[in-house]
Order: structure tokens, then sequence, then C-alpha cells
């Protein structure tokens, strides 16, 4: 048992140099042979240590005595064939590397490139809110006097109106009512007609405050029915032209009152048969119109209207008025 014991301290001593050696040659041999080696040491560590022959001990002599020998434990064979132990190593690896490379490649990742380090994002210091006082609609009168101004560019929604008609055409037609007038023939004559009906059509130029300007043209034709209280028959007419001046006072989008005036020329001709006479002359035509009109729209309006014209005296005929009442349309543009 002491020699067991000695061996065990040999062993002892000489297993960190052991171990060293074995790490440094662990770059040309793998884990297996390492553990196949330390495994082979102690099983013969085992076999020495539950050997029973206990060998003959030297003979004592009474001088000299002689120390026990020590049997070492036989060291592993030597290497004979590194290269070989260097190509299955070698092989070993490859192996490990190629069951690694599987590995990331199942795992979505690159073996050449590592994973790059996200730093957490640096927080942002908190920014101060200023908070805005609280009004009371109710106590705070100041919030009523405030003015606000609309942003000066449009939205995409915003589109232009087309621009409102400057220029009209008005066609009107209506019953016309002409009053007594006198026929000078040795004396003063009272002439009395009967009623007849006018046409007309005018041109209106349009300004902004709806007020315009424009011209006319227009027919009346009316019978004659009697002569200083005798039944007389003629055919009469008047053609009106001249110039007009309007206003339209607007009260909604649909309603307007419109007022005009206008003068001009008027062409007479003027029949009694009793008498034989049948005369064309030149007069002095005025008139004075108000209406109300309908606007169905920009363009197309509508009005009922009501004029009172006169022309003066043409050869033997007295001045004479008319009244008119009508309907009348216009289209603008």
């Amino acid at each position: 048992m002491a020699k067991v014991n000695k061996i065990m301290k040999l062993f002892n001593a000489y297993l960190p140099l052991l171990l060293f050696f074995f790490a440094l040659s662990s770059h040309a041999t793998d884990l297996n042979d390492l553990e196949s080696r330390i495994d082979q040491m102690l099983e013969r560590l085992n076999k020495v240590e539950n050997s029973q022959t206990v060998p003959p001990s030297p003979p004592v002599t009474p001088i000299i005595e002689e120390l026990p020998s020590i049997d070492l434990a036989p060291l592993p064979p030597p290497v004979t064939n590194r290269s070989s132990e260097e190509t299955e190593t070698s092989k070993t690896f490859n192996r490990l590397e190629g069951r690694i490379d599987e590995l990331l490649k199942r795992l979505e990742i690159n073996p050449n490139t590592a994973p790059d380090y996200q730093p957490s994002p640096t927080p942002k210091p908190k920014q101060n809110v200023k908070e805005l006082p609280i009004v009371d609609l109710e106590t705070d009168p100041s919030v009523y006097s405030r003015s606000y101004s609309l942003p000066q560019k449009s939205s995409p929604q915003d589109f232009n109106a087309p621009p409102l008609p400057k220029n009209r055409f008005n066609f009107y037609f209506g019953l016309s009512i002409p009053n007594d007038s006198t026929f000078s023939e040795s004396g003063n004559h009272n002439l009395e007609f009967g009623n007849g009906f006018e046409l007309g059509v005018e041109y209106n130029r349009i300004f902004e405050d709806e007020s315009y300007i424009g011209a006319f043209i227009e027919g009346k034709f009316f019978d004659t029915e009697s002569l200083a209280g005798t039944v007389e028959v003629g055919d009469n007419r008047l053609i009106n032209l001249g110039f007009t001046l309007g206003q339209d006072w607007i009260f909604s989008e649909l309603l307007a009152l419109n007022t005009q005036a206008s003068i001009g020329t008027s062409i007479t001709h003027y029949e009694i048969e009793s008498e034989n006479y049948s005369q064309s002359d030149l007069a002095f035509h005025y008139s004075f119109l108000i209406g109300l009109e309908l606007r169905w729209n920009e363009f197309w309006q509508s009005s009922v209207y009501y004029e009172l014209d006169g022309r003066s005296a043409a050869d033997r005929i007295d001045y004479q008025s008319f009244h008119q009442i009508g309907i009348e349309t216009g289209i603008g543009f």
C-alpha cells in the first residue's frame, strides 16, 4: 500500500503537466481523443490500486538500507502517425463546422456576418407644452369681439364661379291702350282710337351695380274708332326707336324690380277714311316703365311690366299718350 501511495503522489505531481501537455496539443486532437486517453490512465490506476500481489521486499542488510524501487506507470505509446491524427482532427472540425453552418442556415443567419448590435435609442428630452388658457364663452365678452381671418390659400375644392352676363336681349309683347287725341281740320275735332298691341326688342349693357343702358325698337298697331262722335275706320301704327336707361333692384335671387326710362323718335302713320286722310310724320317719343322681374337663373329672366309712353304732335294729329301692360323675357350672354 505504501507503494501505491507513492504512485498516487507521483501521479498527482505529474497530472498538471499532463493536462498542460494535452491542452497544448488540443489544436491537433479533438475532445473525444483527449477523453479516451484520460479514461485509459484512470483505468490503469484503478488496476494498480486493486492489484493484490505485493512484490517481494528486497533483502535487508544490517548496514545499508536500500531504497525500494519505484515502478512508474507506463507512458502512453508515442505518436507514430501524427499526420493521420491531424487529418482525423481536421475532419472532425469540418463536421462540426458543417453542423454549425446547417444550424445557422435554419436560423437564417449569415455565418460570415455577425449581427450588428443595435444600441437602445436615446430617449428624447421631454418638451415643455405650454397650456392654453381656458376661455369661458359665457363670462368672457371679448371672445365675441375678436376677429378671425380665413386662410388666403383656397382649398382644392374651391372653383371659380362663371362670370355673370354683361349683355342682355329683351323681347316684349303687350296690350296697348291709346288715349284720345285731336284732329285739326277746320277746327279741332275729338279723335278716338281702339285698343291695339305692341311688339318690341331691346339690347342692354349691364353693369356691376345692376344698372344698364341700351337701345330699343318697337311697333304699336291700333285702329281709328270715331271722329267727333262719328264712327270712323283707319289703320294706325307707330314705329318707336331710341335709347334706354334702367336699374334692377334685386330683392332675392329670384325676384327683382325693374325701372326704366327711354327717349327716342316716333315714326307715325295715321288714317281717317271719312276725311280721306293718310299721313306719315316724325315725332318725339318718351316712355317710363316699371316691372316685376323673375330671375330663373343668371342668363334668363322674365317680367310683367306696365309702361306709360307718349309722342309729340305729328302733322294734324295732336299729342297722344298710351298705356301698355305686357310680358317681357330676356336672355343674357
